[in-house]
Parts: structure tokens; C-alpha cells; sequence
């Protein structure tokens, strides 16, 4: 089950155990089940402030955890998870949660144990500037050499939204905002500049977040992003498992592949159980070779007529819970599979090289996964653009959108001038007549394409020339 499904069968579960407690004063030792909650000792702690004077760790994990919505459940269960490994001498594990319809807190996570640091009263975290300001916390009482920021949350993929569309992170029910993709890309700038240096790990503990257009606004400022291409499981990041890899002098890379492999493995019979599951590892350094090819690839398809290729790949394509989410080297394999032309070729190869070196890690689990290669892109069948996509950073550097509506208008095109090369004018007349509605690039492509079907290709009777013709002159006006 993924987070929304299962959330029914942990309230039930949750209805009928002892539930976690967390007030000031005390510790939140929450479990699955009594064997995990007994593994942590209860005690009573007192509220404190960290020391003025913290000493620089090796490592801080920073868990921005806005559990204020349906997921509450499971915030506890994660945090039972981090108790199980704990701060060390070299190791900071610090929380910032907010659970629905509770206050936020500040936590110390400590083998063992939960201290509450201090309340934070009802924060927005669907904020970018409350993640801001966690991390200035962070830094200023838990400093270190690296940081690993968790981003604990629903995530989205491009949905439509009141006919816009986003991609968004950190949905705060008691607000209704969440961070956006051009506001997470600002806050990673300011985290960066908080820390001195790249986030060394960037984690979306979220679904849907591992995407190109993701990766854009993330790539400057972070050295690793691992995440999810599709929707993830409930439970989430098994994060025993996971930080039982990290050690003091283990570099951010070989932990973020430790990352990938313990989460995938923990849903294939492991402590999460058999659900499946997608997580990958991506290099930021390595990602402005992707979108330079992605650029070629656009390119090489927009200067021929592919689009029934095109569309072909589009059903075959690796999909997720979001179907206009694609997995991009699936889509780019399926394409070279079925266009020969030289340039096309080339094109694919060179994006194929480009993300497959960006990729420092990918796993997934179940038959429905099998072709989920690590790195999703926005690409809808039909080629309808949602607004807002174009908007997005990475499409002032990149020229996909515009393929997408390239693809759309030559598909559009083809379909009017098959019908009117069988005598049907049916889909001409709607077209114009829907003419006001449509873009203006795509109106006068296929003026262009008709145009040169009936007055220079010929072949057709002089009656219908002249009736499309008629209609064709309509779309000028």
C-alpha cells in the first residue's frame, strides 16, 4: 500500500494500541507493534535548549517532518525507526515535527529515547521559510562537516490544481500550502548558504520526487538527491535500516547507494515487508549534462516527423501513479528502438549516456516497477500541456515543453489531413471553429501542413480542394 492507501489500516491499527505519547517532559516512543515499542525504554526527560557551544559532529541528520495531515500515523513509526540508531559522538539526529492537530516541536533523537527540545507552537510547515529557519537552527546548535536534509511528507507529481500545474512537496493541512518547486529551489539556495556548503544528501521521504524537473531546482545546491519515482509505501524510509550504513568517514556518495539498496530491500521481504517500491540516487554535479542532451534529443524529434513513433513509446512507456510521469530512459530506449534516423540515433545515445552517469544508484521491487530506471520526466500522452508547466525553471533552459507541443501539433495535423484526404472535413470544420481556443503556434502549423497538402502535393478532387481550402482561409482571420 502506498502512503494514502494504507492510512485507513493504520488508524485502525492505531485505534486499537496504546497511542505514542508526546508532551512536554516526556518521551515519544511509539512502535508498530509492542516488540518495537519495547526495544525503547521509557524514562521522563526534561524539556531542555541544546548547548550554546555545540561541538561540529561528522554528520547531522536534519528531519523536516510535517506530519500535519494524513500521514500522522506513520510520523511516529519513523521516528521509533531513528530511536533505534541514535545520535552519536559523531552523528546528530535532530527533528523538527509537526503532527496534526498538535503543536510543533523540536526533537533530539537519541538511541533509546525522544527528548523534546522545546515546543515551536503551529508552524506552517507547507512554508519554505519555516525549512529555512529549521536549518539555521540546525546549524547554529548542531553543527557539522555534512548535512542530510529529510524532506517527510505527501509529495506530487504535475497534477492539476485549479488548472495549474505543480510540483509540490510538504502539504500543511492546517494551512492548505505546501512548497512548490521554485520555492523549494529558493530554500535549498538559502540552506546552502546557512551550511557553507552543497547539502551533501538531499532525501524526499515523499513520493513522486525523483523527476528531472525536480532535479533542476535541487542540482546547485545539493550534492546527492535520493527519492522516489513513484509513489512511495506508507511506511516509507526504513531509516534502521538505512543508517545502520552510515559511518564516520564514509563519503556522502557511497551512503546514498547504501540508501537506495537498504530501502528497496526492506520491501522485498525485509522489515517494511513486500510492497512494490522505486528509490535512486542522483548526482546533482552530473545533472546539467542531462538537460544539455535533453535539449539534443528535443531537437533531433522536432526536426523530423516522428510522432507516431512517438506516440507508439508513450504506451509502452514505464508509468506511475501520476500516468503523465514517465520513466525518461525508458522512454528514450523505446524511442531508439523505433526511429533509425541518424540524428535521432545520436540524440538518444547521448541522453542515455547523460542520465545513466547521473545515476549513482537505482533499485526497485515488483513486476510493476521492472522498467523504472531512476530518473522520471513529465510527458502526457495525449500532449496536452498543463499550465504552469512551461513556467517551471527547468523549461527556461530546456526546449521539452516545446517539444511536447511540437509532438501535439504535427499529431493534430496528421489526424486533419488523413481526414480530408478521405473525403471527411468533419475534424477540419471542429478544428476551426475551436480555432480561438487553440495556440497560436499550433494553428498556423496546421495551416502550414494543409496548405501544402492541397495546393502541392495534389491528388486531390478540385471540390474538396477548394471547400478545405475555404475552411483553411478561415484560420488566418
Amino acid at each position: 500500500m502506498n502512503r494514502v492507501a494504507s492510512i485507513v489500516a493504520i488508524l485502525l491499527l492505531v485505534a486499537v494500541s496504546l497511542s505514542p505519547v508526546f508532551a512536554e517532559g516526556t518521551l515519544l516512543l511509539p512502535g508498530p507493534t509492542p516488540a518495537s515499542a519495547s526495544e525503547l525504554a521509557s524514562a521522563s526527560v526534561s524539556t531542555s535548549e541544546p548547548a550554546t557551544t555545540a561541538q561540529s559532529k561528522e554528520w547531522t541528520l536534519a528531519v523536516f517532518l510535517n506530519g500535519d495531515n494524513n500521514l500522522d500515523p506513520f510520523a511516529a513509526e519513523d521516528m521509533d525507526e531513528m530511536a533505534k540508531i541514535g545520535s552519536s559522538d559523531w552523528l546528530n539526529m535532530v527533528v523538527l515535527i509537526d503532527r496534526e492537530n498538535g503543536p510543533a516541536s523540536y526533537n533530539l533523537i537519541e538511541k533509546g529515547k525522544i527528548t523534546k527540545l522545546k515546543d515551536a507552537g503551529e508552524l506552517d510547515m507547507g512554508n519554505f521559510k519555516t525549512m529555512t529557519g529549521f536549518a539555521k537552527w540546525v546549524v547554529a546548535n548542531y553543527p557539522a562537516k555534512h548535512y542530510i536534509l529529510d524532506i517527510w511528507n505527501h509529495g506530487s507529481g504535475w497534477k492539476a490544481a485549479d488548472k495549474k500545474v505543480f510540483r509540490g512537496i510538504s502539504y500543511d493541512d492546517q494551512s492548505g500550502n505546501h512548497i512548490t518547486t521554485a520555492q523549494l529551489g529558493t530554500a535549498l539556495q538559502e540552506i546552502k548558504a546557512t551550511f557553507g556548503h552543497n547539502i551533501d544528501i538531499l532525501n524526499f521521504d515523499a513520493c513522486l520526487m525523483q523527476m528531472a524537473e525536480v532535479a533542476f531546482v535541487c542540482k546547485d545546491n545539493v550534492d546527492y538527491i535520493v527519492g522516489s519515482e513513484e509513489t512511495e509505501p506508507g511506511k516509507g524510509t526504513p531509516y534502521d535500516d538505512v543508517f545502520r550504513n552510515l559511518t564516520p568517514g564514509v563519503t556522502a556518495e557511497t551512503f546514498a547507494k547504501a540508501w537506495v539498496k537498504a530501502f528497496v530491500a526492506s520491501y522485498q521481504g525485509g522489515s517494511q515487508g513486500k510492497e512494490d517500491c522505486t528509490q535512486s540516487a542522483i548526482k546533482g554535479s552530473a545533472m546539467g549534462k542531462v538537460y544539455d542532451s535533453m535539449n539534443g534529443f528535443a531537437k533531433a524529434i522536432m526536426a523530423g516527423k516522428f510522432e507516431t513513433q512517438f506516440s507508439a513509446a508513450l504506451q509502452k512507456v514505464q508509468k506511475f501513479a501520476m500516468p503523465e510521469n514517465v520513466d525518461l530512459i525508458h522512454l528514450v530506449t523505446l524511442v531508439k528502438a523505433s526511429v533509425s534516423e541518424t540524428g535521432v540515433q545520436t540524440a538518444c545515445k547521448k541522453l542515455l549516456a547523460a542520465v545513466k552517469a547521473a545515476l549513482v544508484s537505482n533499485a526497485a521491487t515488483g513486476y510493476s516497477m521492472k522498467n523504472a530506471k531512476g530518473l522520471a520526466i513529465y510527458f502526457p500522452a495525449d500532449y496536452k500541456l498543463e499550465s504552469g508547466y512551461s513556467a517551471l525553471a527547468s523549461n527556461k533552459v530546456t526546449m521539452w515543453d516545446k517539444l511536447i507541443q511540437d509532438l501535439k501539433a504535427k499529431k493534430t495535423a496528421a489526424t486533419i489531413i488523413r481526414a480530408v484526404e478521405a473525403g471527411d472535413l468533419g475534424i477540419l470544420r471542429k478544428f476551426v471553429s475551436e480555432a480561438s481556443s487553440k495556440t497560436p503556434g499550433l494553428v498556423k502549423f496546421v495551416m502550414q501542413e494543409l496548405n501544402f497538402r492541397l495546393h502541392s502535393e495534389g491528388g486531390l478532387p478540385a471540390s474538396l480542394v477548394a471547400e478545405a481550402g475555404a475552411l483553411v482561409a478561415e484560420l488566418s482571420n
